[in-house]
């Protein structure tokens, strides 16, 4: 992993442990966060969700539709899941991402996103990166941070954790 970028990036909601862990466990919850220039149709998830399953989704940016599909590569529940990119099936030449959560308090979880990876394109993806990346990861990161908050902090506690239909 010595040649892959790193980004990590943080944020608190205010919904317990509990809540925010079955939101973030269910891959049907993440074309509700992509809300910016890329969006995320999931098309396929392996169930029961464990290390293994495999995730098959469409990136759109614009009129490009791209195929990604990840791999489940780690599961500890209430504590982290790791997904890494299945290698040629996806925009990046490599890409592990760590969804990881704490307690905060009693009605507080932090979330935390750990990113390792390599941006297509050899040399130019690694220049596009090196000018863009950062701020590309920043700004998708906080939007899906804005939309998190507001999905779960809008529910009561005691609401059903299925979000995948919700609006």
């Amino acid at each position: 992993m010595n040649a892959m970028r790193v980004f990590e990036g943080s944020f608190v909601v205010n919904a317990p442990l509990e809540k925010v862990w079955a939101f973030h466990d269910d891959p049907l919850a993440l074309p509700k966060v992509m809300t910016g220039p890329v969006r995320m149709v999931v098309n396929h998830v392996d169930r029961p969700l464990k290390p293994g399953s495999r995730i098959e989704m469409t990136m759109r940016v614009g009129p490009v539709a791209l195929p990604w599909n990840v791999r489940l590569k780690e599961k500890s529940p209430m504590q982290f899941f790791t997904d890494e990119q299945i290698a040629g099936e996806g925009p990046f030449k490599q890409w592990v991402h760590t969804h990881a959560f704490e307690v905060v308090n009693a009605r507080q979880t932090r979330v935390i996103d750990r990113l390792h990876y390599e941006p297509p394109l050899g040399w130019l993806g690694k220049l596009g990166d090196a000018l863009f990346g950062h701020i590309g990861m920043k700004m998708m990161f906080a939007s899906r941070a804005r939309v998190t908050k507001a999905l779960l902090e809008a529910q009561p506690a005691t609401a059903d954790a299925s979000f995948a239909s919700a609006p």
